[in-house]
């Protein structure tokens, strides 16, 4: 074999070494992030088709979209421990066919659901989801979700009919109601992993105890202020309704910036890797490419040797 044969096989060798092992690195990095334990991976649902979103529920696409196309993708701000981040919504919601609602969407307050959604095996795999509701006028101008504007993926429509006591307004009358203008807490945030969030309502009807909760941006205030039968807000209220979203990386208002933090915006379906393990593989992955480099310079180096 010629000097030339030598060398360019030398160089294809490193080089392919290198990006073989690259993409293992990759590869482990995917697997990592991505399988987790096979338990863990039941509980997701439907993963996101390109920039459109897989919608195996017989909800009303909120876009004016056929259902098979449904673009409902989008962000709301919500509260975790004290700070604002962001949920990103990717699939639309889902309400428990067993139980009855007397609202289009399916949907109602009162009782909890006895079926978690498609793709779900237990709810075991979700995270509960607080609404803080005001039922005062005039309403609060800085809700998450104001009334009469819906957000991403939300039903528009709810039966509250089960609330007609608390209410003090006819069962009748709360069948088919506008849902109401409200905020989101969530007390854990899953990995920044998209799961499906049950929603409990929590009533308030003190605008001073709201403001209170506005203030705390934490389920903690909420359970205080329920604990005291005067603060006019409720304890958790349950429903048969199901919302699927994901907290945004780097979205929690109060956290200390990283040098390490992805720039950049977030696209939708897309998971973080930050986490210690994923850390080490992306180490490990490091280094076996600096191998292969190391193997490529040295060959080169060699051949330089033959050569002369």
């Amino acid at each position: 074999m010629s000097f030339i044969s030598r060398r360019r096989l030398a160089r294809v060798t490193a080089l392919s070494s290198a990006l073989a092992l690259a993409g293992l690195s990759t590869g482990g990095l995917a697997l990592a992030e991505g399988a987790g334990d096979t338990s863990d991976a039941q509980g997701f649902g439907p993963n996101p088709t390109g920039s459109r979103t897989v919608q195996p529920l017989k909800n009303e696409c909120t876009t004016g979209e056929p259902q098979s196309v449904c673009r409902n993708i989008g962000v709301t701000d919500g509260w975790y421990e004290g700070k604002t981040i962001k949920f990103l919504y990717t699939q639309n919601f889902f309400c428990d066919p067993a139980v009855a609602s007397g609202a289009p969407s399916k949907c109602e307050a009162g009782a909890k659901y006895r079926n978690v959604p498609p793709g779900t095996t237990s709810d075991k795999f979700t995270d509960p989801l607080y609404i803080p509701v005001p039922l005062f006028k005039p309403a609060p101008k800085t809700l998450q979700c104001p009334a009469n504007v819906p957000c991403v993926d939300h039903p528009t429509t709810i039966d509250l009919s089960r609330l007609a006591s608390a209410l003090k307004m006819p069962a009748s009358a709360l069948k088919n109601t506008e849902l109401p203008g409200h905020d989101h807490i969530i007390t854990d945030r899953n990995n920044n992993r998209p799961e499906w969030w049950p929603v409990y309502v929590v009533a308030v009807t003190d605008p001073g105890s709201f403001a209170k909760i506005q203030e705390g941006k934490s389920f903690d205030t909420v359970k205080k202020l329920a604990a005291n039968p005067n603060s006019g807000v409720s304890q958790p209220i349950p429903t048969n309704t199901f919302l699927w979203f994901q907290t945004l990386p780097g979205a929690n208002s109060g956290a200390p910036s990283r040098g390490d933090a992805p720039a950049g915006g977030i696209a939708a379906g897309e998971g973080g890797t930050q986490t210690v393990r994923n850390a080490g593989l992306m180490g490990a992955g490091a280094l076996l490419a600096l191998g292969s480099i190391g193997a490529f310079i040295h060959s080169r180096r060699k051949s330089s040797t033959d050569r002369a």
